[in-house]
């Protein structure tokens, strides 16, 4: 995957997650670029947001906004890529 299809793929499977829980990811793009550094590959980019995913389910209130911090990107990123 060049680039701008791993950030569109990224985004695509953002924006999912915050249609489920009626949210907005405040720091989108800065998620989206914290993945596609560390990887191009479209089945990590899946796992990575799956964990997401996840990591929203259990630390955001449905509706409203959140932040997901970097560094839980970045560990979770780090265990999936290993």
């Amino acid at each position: 995957m060049n680039p701008d299809q791993a950030k569109d793929r990224t985004k695509a499977l953002l924006n999912v997650i915050e249609t489920m829980y009626e949210l907005t990811i405040i720091n989108l793009e800065a998620v989206i670029e914290a993945i596609t550094e560390r990887t191009k590959d479209e089945d990590k980019i899946l796992k990575i947001c799956t964990a997401l995913n996840s990591w929203v389910a259990l630390n955001a209130s449905l509706g409203g906004e959140v932040e997901i911090p970097l560094e839980v990107v970045n560990g979770l990123a780090g265990k999936i890529l290993l």
